[in-house]
């Protein structure tokens, strides 16, 4: 779990004395990064309407980090032909989110097995997951690694010619071992906070961009 025991702790019990059962569920969970279950409808939409244009004819998209299922929902809207499968691993949003299920849209426990069993994804979306606040990441509570390992495991789930979406994270896809592996497509969008460099210090511009995987 991120983050030191005495923190964890601390954040459990100020949550359970809110009311704030999401956010205890997901700090108790192992493999969590975000905290924080808050997302809406169409919360993306120019980032959504640059991967529908860049892949019309996708297929399968992964939704990772689904939170309640709301992404799911608009990204069905963007990808009229895609079955959508949007992956939590906050269980309570993860029952939420089962209440939107229809004939193109499912949902799953955001496991690695399970996840790699589903791979050959034509669009991967990370949206806003891949991070932790600022106070704890100055802390090294959220190092560069843990962002790395995740964002490797998403992009091999993406086919050949599929793309990699990666948005308001810690920390940039470009920083990591596999960037070579991609093309950039530049989107015209605004990142929500603000990115560091690995060192984890280091402020700078973020990836507004979707990634293409190259094909062999």
């Amino acid at each position: 779990m991120l983050g030191s025991a005495p923190c964890v702790q601390k954040g459990v019990l100020r949550n359970l004395r809110r009311g704030n059962y999401a956010k205890v569920v997901a700090a108790l969970t192992p493999g969590s990064h975000q905290l924080v279950d808050w997302t809406a409808p169409d919360r993306y939409p120019e980032i959504f309407a640059a991967a529908a244009a860049a892949a019309p004819d996708a297929r399968r998209i992964l939704s990772f980090g689904c939170s309640t299922g709301e992404e799911c929902v608009s990204l069905a809207q963007y990808f009229p032909k895609a079955e959508i499968v949007g992956a939590e691993i906050n269980v309570l949003s993860l029952l939420k989110a089962m209440k939107r299920r229809s004939d193109r849209i499912r949902f799953v426990y955001s496991s690695d097995r399970i996840l790699s069993r589903l791979g050959g994804f034509d669009v991967v979306f990370c949206m806003a997951v891949l991070r932790a606040p600022k106070k704890q990441q100055r802390l090294g509570n959220y190092p560069f690694e843990v962002f790395e390992e995740r964002a490797l495991f998403l992009e091999s789930l993406v086919r050949p010619g599929g793309l990699l979406v990666i948005h308001n994270s810690m920390y940039r896809f470009s920083d990591t071992a596999h960037r070579g592996s991609y093309e950039r497509i530049p989107v015209v969008a605004k990142h929500d906070k603000g990115v560091f460099l690995p060192d984890g210090v280091t402020e700078v511009e973020p990836d507004i961009c979707l990634w293409r995987k190259r094909t062999p």
